[in-house]
């Protein structure tokens, strides 16, 4: 909650919600929607889902609030990415992409490297977000 506090949006990505059911999301959500209600006009939350009315039934106290909607594709998601966020710098979708590949290949150098069957270890994760801050910060979508 304290780091939540410290940003001005959050992204919360639920398609990853199925089977096996993980309710650390929507329970990120819950708590941004309080952050929201508490400073409606200083704090954001942005939702993503796979499947366009899948959170209907998944998150029924969710209604009346349209997810952006990625078709879980990585091109889908660069879509959302720039209706969320203002790009103000030529050809974002394809800078996107082009970071997403180089992404997509330091996390899998990563994941061989420390001998890992998933990213979702905690140590190979902060690696993970580290590299994509790095890329982010170096393609200047990020400022430090």
């Amino acid at each position: 909650m304290d780091l939540m506090r410290t940003c001005r949006m959050s992204i919360h990505e639920l398609s990853r919600t199925g089977t096996p059911v993980r309710f650390n999301m929507p329970f990120e959500l819950g708590l941004a929607c309080a952050l929201k209600l508490a400073s409606p006009s200083a704090y954001e939350v942005f939702v993503l889902d796979s499947r366009a009315y899948r959170i209907d039934k998944t998150l029924s106290d969710y209604k009346g609030r349209d997810p952006l909607i990625h078709g879980g594709t990585c091109d889908g998601m660069i879509a959302c990415l720039l209706d969320t966020f203002i790009a103000d710098f030529p050809n974002a979708a394809v800078e996107f992409r082009s970071a997403a590949r180089v992404l997509r290949k330091s996390a899998q150098l990563l994941k061989h490297e420390m001998k890992a069957t998933s990213l979702f270890r905690p140590a190979l994760f902060r690696l993970v977000v580290a590299a994509a801050t790095d890329i982010g910060i170096d393609r200047e979508f990020i400022r430090p």
